[in-house]
């Protein structure tokens, strides 16, 4: 037999043995079990959908008054509050250097002092006349004479009393018109009309002038204060949380949303204003990094899922349901709100349903 021939009858051997070998390593039917699938899932129920949003906000006094200056022109001197502060009714606010006119000083002061040049020259004649009324007098011998010149003299000194009060008067009203003119001209103190903080405050260089009407600050009431919040998704009547103060100073209390532009027809803003209940503060309020926790959507008894659940395929919101024997099938839903867990379902499932998360 040739070689080649001798391979052949090997390899034709070792064919038919391999068969029973193989077979000899089969599992029996009784050992063989299918594999388990184990998915994570969640039920679709029947609950109430919050979404909370949180949100800065900060201190605003709507009782604002505007103080301006109403003087005569002047020079700026000195500020003498800062921006914040709190003040009282006639506290100091500014002081300025009132500014006139010389040539009209001038005028008022030559004007007062002729008025004193005239007074004293009348006063001297009048007396002259007396002190010669008075010498006639003492020289008549004629009884009825004497008695006439007496009520001269009499005439004489009430009219001389009569005129040194008029013009005495009439000068010191001159004088104290020069003197509040100069004092004006040295100093004028600017003072608060009303109790509150200076919530804004005009900066002046030196030299600038004021006018009258020159806006100089503003000053917020203290009595009424409101929390001005950005954000267009606060609506009226609302109920928010405070939370307030420094790091380790956290004060919480309860608003209400007092203006919000859903009360207003027509009107969109981004704006809203929320009134604390200092009540129901828990401890000092120092007012700092204010937020607000507020629910802008609050829904009872609307199908709920966990947010995993449900995933976006070409636009459709998708969920894969799992059946009692457990095939699964994949469901088209129409999803409503969501927040950072759940989703609000609205069409595709119904409570009860259990869903695969993903």
């Amino acid at each position: 037999m040739s070689k080649n021939r001798r391979f052949a009858a090997l390899l034709l051997a070792l064919m038919l043995a391999c068969p029973a070998a193989a077979a000899s390593e089969l599992i029996a039917p009784e050992k063989i079990q299918a594999d388990e699938v184990k998915y994570t899932t969640c039920t679709a129920y029947l609950g109430e959908y919050v979404k909370s949003i949180n949100v800065g906000a900060s201190e605003y006094y709507p009782l604002v008054m505007t103080v301006n200056y109403k003087g005569d022109p002047a020079v700026y001197a000195e500020t003498l509050v800062k921006r914040g502060q709190e003040v009282r009714t006639g506290d100091p606010l500014l002081r300025v250097t009132v500014l006139y006119d010389a040539v009209q000083m001038t005028e008022l002061e030559l004007s007062y002092e002729r008025a004193v040049e005239a007074y004293e020259a009348g006063v001297k004649d009048r007396e002259e006349a007396i002190d010669a009324q008075e010498r006639s007098l003492a020289a008549e011998t004629d009884e009825y004479r004497r008695r006439l010149g007496a009520l001269q003299l009499k005439k004489q000194k009430l009219a001389l009393e009569q005129y040194i009060y008029q013009q005495e008067y009439g000068l010191e009203d001159r004088r104290r018109q020069i003197d509040d003119l100069n004092e004006r001209h040295e100093a004028t103190i600017v003072t608060a009309p009303m109790d509150g903080v200076v919530s804004d405050l005009t900066y002046f260089k030196e030299g600038d002038r004021l006018y009258k009407g020159t806006t100089i600050c503003q000053i917020s009431s203290q009595d009424v204060l409101l929390l001005a919040v950005r954000d267009g998704r606060l609506r009226y009547g609302m109920t928010v949380g405070v939370e307030t103060g420094a790091a380790k100073e956290r004060v919480g209390l309860v608003g209400r949303v007092v203006a919000a532009s859903d009360c207003l027809d027509g009107v969109v803003s981004e704006y809203a204003l929320v009134e604390p209940d200092m009540q129901t503060a828990t401890d000092e309020v120092k007012w700092r990094a204010t937020k607000l926790a507020v629910d802008v959507v609050r829904l009872e008894n609307v199908i709920l899922v966990d947010r995993k659940a449900v995933s976006l395929n070409n636009g459709n919101y998708i969920v894969t349901k799992l059946t009692e024997d457990g095939v699964t099938q994949k469901r088209f839903i129409n999803q409503g709100l969501t927040s950072s867990t759940t989703t609000w379902v609205l069409q595709g499932l119904e409570e009860g349903d259990v869903v695969i998360i993903d």
